[in-house]
């Protein structure tokens, strides 16, 4: 659980405090796999009744090609900033997931404690490519054969069976005839 105790930041008046927090990402959320990494650094500043906070994250974790369908590992890094506000008020529940959760959406901050797993959570699903790539220039697979374009080449003719016959005179222009 990445947690804050606001009490000693308080004493500290506007005075900035580091954070340093690693798991492993399925701890963060079952849904995220299992050999996936979290490395977060977190600076937290009292002012007032906020709690700015910002920081950076690094996550990693076996993941697929879009194209080429082949493991590989994706890495996201993201810096963050936000102002969570202090309530003041007791919580209603000691669950720490809960707090999490209203941390996270609501981004106001009851009880002793800043909870960020559910807010960094967060943060990794928006980070996250909607059609992770191996490598920018990757191939892919044929759709004739299923060849490995970025290990071999194949005999298919791809080029000629995918041109939409309704656009043959557009490929004329282009060779200038």
């Amino acid at each position: 659980m990445m947690q804050i105790y606001i009490p000693e930041l308080k004493l500290k008046k506007a005075e900035t405090s580091e954070y340093r927090f690693e798991q492993l990402l399925e701890d963060l959320d079952s849904d995220f796999p299992a050999d996936g990494h979290l490395t977060l650094s977190v600076k937290v500043t009292v002012n007032g009744d906020k709690l700015l906070v910002s920081g950076s994250l690094e996550a990693s974790y076996l993941s697929e090609c879009a194209r080429c369908l082949e493991p590989f590992t994706s890495v996201i890094t993201t810096d963050f900033s936000e102002a969570f506000t202090l309530s003041g008020a007791v919580p209603e529940v000691d669950d720490r997931d809960l707090l999490a959760v209203e941390s996270a959406n609501s981004l106001t901050v009851k009880g002793d404690y800043l909870y960020l797993d559910e807010y960094i959570r967060q943060l990794i699903i928006l980070a996250q490519d909607y059609s992770p790539l191996c490598k920018p220039d990757c191939q892919g697979l044929c759709p004739e054969c299923g060849t490995d374009l970025n290990k071999s080449f194949c005999r298919c003719n791809i080029e000629d069976k995918q041109i939409d016959v309704r656009l043959l005179k557009l490929k004329d222009l282009g060779s200038g005839s």
